[in-house]
C-alpha cells in the first residue's frame, strides 16, 4: 500500500515537472504532455488534424473529436492526454480511442481537477492552465507514439444541454491558442440539430459559421478553418419555436451598462411553402468603364436573377450609360416568355459611353406600381456621375421626391472609381445596403449570392416594441426585411426590472402580422459576457458611416476612440492598437484607408476600404476581434500590452492598486475567493486587472 502511493506521489510530481517541457504540445480541445527520460528534451508535437462532429438530438449532445498527433522526436515516446470538460457540462458516458482500441482513463471532478491545474501553476510559475479552472478534466495514458511517426485519438462524450428560456446553448472547448507555438493544419466543426419542436434561431457569437435549415427540426453548421490558433471556445445557440418567426432574447448586466439582444427568424421554408412575390427591377451600368471583365460577369449575374425570378414576380431591367435604354416602360410578370425576352435584352447590352445615374434611378423607380408586394432596385455601377446631373445632394434629393413608394435600393459599386459617399446615402436613405466589389473579385458571383439572400422576403417594414424594459442605443437603427434563410439580430442597451414582453409586427402582402415573446426574465449569465463587445462593434460601424457620409465630428471620432479602446476594436483611429507588421493584415488599421478617413475623401481605394469596413461592423454577427501581440481578449474583457504587463482596458492610469507577487499564498488566497477572476488571470503572470470594482496588480517577480 506504501509503495503504491509512493508510486503515484512521484508520478504526479513528474507528471507536473515535464509540463514545463510542452507548453507547445497543447493543441486543439485535447493536448499530449510527453514522458521524457532523465535530461532527454522532446521535440514539441504537433497536430496534423482536429476535427469534431456533433449530433444533437432533443438537446443531448454527443459529440466526437478525431486528431491526429504528429511525435517528432527519433524514438517512441508516451505521454499523458488531457481533455479539458466544457463547463458545467453534464458528462453521461466518456470513451477515448488509440487506433482501434478503447483506452481506459478517468473523468476528474471539478475540485480534483483544479487542484492539479493549480498545482501546476504554482510549480511552473504558468498561469495559462487557469483557463480551465471549474471544469472537469479527462485524463488518460497514451504510449506508444511511434518515432517520426502519428498517433491518432478519437474520443466522444455524451452531455445533456440544458435550455434557458427557448434557447439552448453548446459549448465546444477550443480555446488553447496560447499553448501552441504552431498553427493547427485543420480544424473542422460539424452540428447536426434534431429536434421535435422546429427550429428557429441559431446563432454563433464565438466563429463565423455556414447554417443551412434542411427541415422544420433539422439544421447543419459548421465551421472550417486552416493553419489557425484557436483563441476561443466554440459557442452556438439554438431556439425552438411553433410559430412561423421564431423570437429569442438574452440580456447582459453589466457594472456600468445592460445589454440585450433579440433574434428573429423564419424556421425552416420549402421551396413549396409560400412566400411573398416581390416587384424588382435591376439597373447596370453599362457605360465604356464597364468594358471587358466586369460587363462580361455583369450580365452573367443579370441571367442568373432572371432565371431564378418566381413566375409570380414582376421586373424589368435598365441598361444605362449616358442614356438609358429599358427591357419595358412597365414591370411584367416573370412569365417565360418574358423571361426570354429579358434574356435576349441582356445578349444585346454593350459597353459605352458616359454615366447617367440620375435619370437611370428615376426611371427605375418610375417603373416601380403600388401594391401589397415589396418593391426592390438592385442598382450596380462602377464609376462617378458624368453625364446630365452628376451633383450628388441633387441626385439625392431627386430620388427621394420620386420614391414614394419607398422602394429598397440595393447599391453594388464595382472598383475603386465610385462614388461612396453617393452611393451610400441612395442605400441609406432608401433602406437598402451597398455591397463594394473589389475589382479582382467575381463581380457574378457576389451580385448572384447576395441577390440569393433577399431573393425571398417573408416579412416586410419591421417594428419592434419592447415592454417591462427600456431600450435604447439600438442597432440597426433602420431594421431590414426579413428573408427566407435570414435572420434579424437586434442588439442594444436597456433600463428596467422587466420581466420582458418583445413584440415584432410587419406586413404580409399588405396585411399586418404580429408574434410576440413573453415572460422573459432578466438574468445574470457569464454565458453572455459577448453582449456589450458584439454592440460595441454595430456602434463603431455606425459611427464610421456617419463620419464618412457627413463629415468628421470631435464628439464622433473620440467616441470611436473610446470604444475601440475599451473593446480592442482595431479602427482608422485605432489604427496604433497593432504592430506596424500587423497593420497590412488588417482592413480597418491600413495607412491607406486612415488617410482617406482623415482627409474625408469619396472615392479612390481607401474610401472604398473604408466604406466595406463600415458595412462590416455595422453588420457584424460576431464581436469584433483581431489577433495581434498587443491585444488579448478574455471573456468580456480586453488586455494591452504595456511596460511588460498586460492591462485591463478598464484601469485608468494612475489608479491605486493591490499588489500581488505571482504564484504566493496570496495570489491562489485571491484565486481562493474570488474564483471568478481566475479566467483573467490566464492572461498572463504579468497583469493589471480591475475586478469587482478593485484593481489587482499581478507581478511576477519582486
Amino acid at each position: 500500500m506504501k509503495k503504491s502511493r509512493t508510486y503515484k506521489f512521484f508520478s504526479m510530481i513528474l507528471f507536473l515537472l515535464l509540463f514545463y517541457f510542452v507548453t507547445a504540445d497543447l493543441l486543439a480541445d485535447g493536448f499530449i504532455i510527453p514522458r521524457p527520460r532523465p535530461g532527454e528534451k522532446i521535440p514539441p508535437l504537433t497536430v496534423k488534424y482536429h476535427r469534431a462532429n456533433v449530433e444533437i438530438i432533443n438537446q443531448v449532445a454527443k459529440t466526437s473529436v478525431d486528431q491526429v498527433f504528429i511525435n517528432n522526436h527519433r524514438r517512441d515516446i508516451e505521454g499523458d492526454f488531457i481533455f479539458p470538460l466544457p463547463e458545467r457540462a453534464a458528462i453521461s458516458e466518456f470513451a477515448m480511442y488509440i487506433g482501434d482500441k478503447k483506452v481506459e482513463g478517468r473523468v476528474l471532478d471539478r475540485n480534483e481537477a483544479r487542484r492539479i491545474y493549480e498545482d501546476i501553476v504554482r510549480r511552473l510559475k504558468d498561469p495559462a492552465l487557469l483557463e480551465y479552472v471549474g471544469r472537469n478534466m479527462f485524463r488518460a495514458r497514451v504510449f506508444p507514439i511511434p518515432a517520426n511517426g502519428e498517433k491518432r485519438i478519437r474520443l466522444s462524450y455524451t452531455q445533456v444541454l440544458k435550455a434557458e428560456g427557448n434557447l439552448v446553448r453548446y459549448v465546444y472547448p477550443l480555446n488553447t491558442e496560447r499553448f501552441s507555438l504552431h498553427p493547427i493544419k485543420e480544424v473542422a466543426i460539424s452540428v447536426n440539430i434534431e429536434s421535435k419542436i422546429s427550429l428557429s434561431n441559431i446563432y454563433s457569437p464565438s466563429h463565423k459559421v455556414s447554417t443551412r435549415k434542411i427541415a422544420e427540426g433539422e439544421a447543419r453548421v459548421s465551421f472550417e478553418g486552416a493553419n489557425i490558433k484557436p483563441e476561443k471556445d466554440f459557442v452556438l445557440y439554438y431556439s425552438f419555436s411553433k410559430d412561423d418567426i421564431g423570437l429569442s432574447f438574452m440580456n447582459w448586466e453589466g457594472s456600468e451598462e445592460n445589454y440585450f439582444m433579440f433574434l428573429a427568424s423564419p424556421p425552416y421554408v420549402s421551396k413549396k411553402e409560400k412566400i411573398i412575390n416581390k416587384n424588382l427591377v435591376f439597373v447596370i451600368d453599362s457605360s465604356g468603364s464597364m468594358s471587358g471583365k466586369k460587363i462580361i460577369q455583369a450580365k452573367d449575374a443579370v441571367r442568373f436573377i432572371i432565371n431564378h425570378l418566381d413566375e409570380k414576380d414582376k421586373f424589368s431591367l435598365i441598361d444605362f450609360d449616358d442614356g438609358v435604354s429599358v427591357l419595358s416602360s412597365e414591370i411584367i410578370s416573370a412569365s417565360t416568355e418574358n423571361r426570354e425576352k429579358a434574356l435576349r435584352f441582356v445578349d444585346e447590352i454593350e459597353d459605352s459611353g458616359g454615366t447617367n445615374i440620375n435619370d437611370a434611378l428615376l426611371q427605375a423607380l418610375k417603373m416601380i406600381e403600388s401594391g401589397k408586394r415589396p418593391n426592390y432596385i438592385l442598382f450596380l455601377t462602377d464609376g462617378l456621375p458624368t453625364v446630365g446631373i452628376t451633383d450628388v445632394a441633387e441626385i439625392l434629393k431627386n430620388i427621394k421626391k420620386t420614391n414614394e413608394l419607398s422602394s429598397r435600393i440595393f447599391v453594388f459599386g464595382v472598383g475603386y472609381d465610385v462614388n461612396t459617399e453617393l452611393l451610400d446615402k441612395i442605400s441609406a436613405e432608401n433602406r437598402g445596403t451597398s455591397v463594394y466589389v473589389d475589382e479582382n473579385e467575381n463581380l457574378e458571383l457576389a451580385i448572384s449570392n447576395y441577390y440569393e439572400k433577399i431573393s425571398s422576403p417573408l416579412l416586410s417594414d419591421l417594428n419592434v416594441d419592447f415592454n417591462g424594459i427600456k431600450v435604447r442605443d439600438v442597432y440597426p437603427r433602420v431594421m431590414p426585411d426579413l428573408f427566407k434563410g435570414s435572420q434579424l439580430v437586434l442588439i442594444g442597451k436597456y433600463d428596467g426590472a422587466g420581466p420582458v414582453e418583445v413584440k415584432l409586427a410587419g406586413e404580409v402582402e399588405g396585411k399586418e402580422k404580429r408574434f410576440v415573446l413573453k415572460g422573459q426574465k432578466l438574468v445574470e449569465n457569464e454565458a453572455y459576457n459577448f453582449l456589450p463587445r458584439l454592440w460595441a462593434t454595430r456602434r463603431i460601424g455606425y459611427l464610421l458611416e456617419e463620419i464618412r457620409l457627413h463629415g468628421e465630428n470631435r464628439e464622433l471620432v473620440e467616441e470611436v476612440k473610446k470604444l475601440g479602446l475599451k473593446y480592442g476594436i482595431v479602427t482608422p483611429y485605432t489604427s496604433f492598437l497593432v504592430t506596424e507588421k500587423e497593420r497590412g493584415t488588417i482592413d480597418a488599421a491600413a495607412p491607406v484607408a486612415e488617410e482617406a478617413l482623415l482627409a474625408r475623401k469619396k472615392t479612390g481605394e481607401g474610401a472604398v476600404k473604408i466604406a466595406r469596413i463600415s458595412q462590416k461592423l455595422k453588420g457584424e454577427f460576431q464581436a469584433a476581434q483581431v489577433v495581434s501581440q498587443k491585444i488579448r481578449y478574455k471573456k468580456d474583457k480586453t488586455f494591452y500590452l504595456k511596460d511588460g504587463y498586460w492591462v485591463d482596458s478598464l484601469y485608468k492610469e494612475g489608479s491605486s492598486v493591490r499588489e500581488i507577487l505571482f504564484g504566493s499564498e496570496k495570489y491562489f488566497r485571491l484565486l481562493s475567493e474570488k474564483p471568478g477572476i481566475a479566467k483573467y488571470l490566464s492572461v498572463a503572470s504579468n497583469i493589471i486587472i480591475r475586478y469587482e470594482g478593485v484593481n489587482y496588480k499581478i507581478s511576477a517577480t519582486d
